[in-house]
């Protein structure tokens, strides 16, 4: 009975130093609509062969702000209902970037596929709509043929990719020295009418401010906070380890004899 216990106790204490985390914090601020940043990210040293990556993950705070511009040029006035404006944007990080350069042949600005890239957060604007009078003759001013909303949103979430299943990724991120990535995404912008006040229709593409229009834009937007790496891994135990700690449980077992 006395050796089972010793052995078990040896084993635990084993298995309990085996394994470990390594975290660090990446902030990031960047504008949606005028394009992309570059984080960079310490990627996980496997110490020589002597630590193996399990797993990683990446918990992030989003914060979105966004100050949305409607302005009509059109002749007469429109109101509240008689169209609808909506916005979305995806943000994507891609874990590296293509033939080192900065980001301007990512699958963020469609290029080829290359590096793991994943969606972390989004934000959505919903059926924006308001009054507005004919056009002044004064462009992007703040008069009664525009106005200014603003919206926010505030919230955290998690991924975690694993070995095996998530391979590309944690390949992406082993023994790479610091990893620069690409943080940005795909936004959209929508609009459509419910009570079309049959506006003259420009002669080829609309000019702004001289064609008939709804003209929508951000004043300003911004996509800030900071995300979590945490890198999750075992010890790779050496076959001169191991040997010596049988070795060394045969002599234990040895001398009860």
């Amino acid at each position: 009975m006395k050796r089972f216990i010793a052995v078990t106790v040896m084993a635990s204490l084993a298995g309990a130093a085996s394994a470990g985390t390594v975290s660090q914090v990446v902030p990031f601020d960047y504008d949606p609509s005028q394009g992309i940043i570059n984080p960079v990210i310490s990627g996980f040293d496997t110490m020589g062969g002597t630590r193996q990556l399990n797993s990683v993950r990446f918990d992030f705070n989003h914060n979105f702000s966004a100050d949305l511009f409607v302005e009509s040029t059109g002749p007469t006035a429109v109101s509240a209902g008689d169209f609808f404006v909506s916005s979305s944007f995806i943000s994507i990080l891609q874990l590296g970037t293509i033939d080192g350069g900065d980001g301007e042949g990512s699958i963020v600005n469609g290029g080829p596929p290359g590096p793991p890239f994943f969606g972390p957060g989004a934000f959505f604007i919903d059926n924006v709509t308001g009054d507005l009078a004919a056009y002044d003759n004064i462009p992007g001013n703040n008069g009664p043929d525009s106005f200014t909303q603003s919206f926010s949103d505030s919230y955290s979430n998690s991924w975690e990719f694993l070995a095996g299943g998530d391979q590309s990724v944690l390949d992406a991120l082993t023994d790479t020295g610091d990893v620069t990535t690409v943080y940005g995404g795909f936004q959209e912008l929508s609009f459509f009418w419910v009570n079309d006040p049959s506006w003259p229709p420009p002669d080829f593409f609309p000019e702004y401010p001289d064609t008939a229009a709804i003209w929508v834009g951000f004043q300003q937007y911004r996509h800030f906070g900071d995300f979590t790496v945490t890198y999750d891994y075992s010890i790779v135990p050496s076959p001169g380890a191991m040997g010596a700690f049988i070795g060394g449980i045969g002599c234990m077992m040895r001398r009860k004899r």
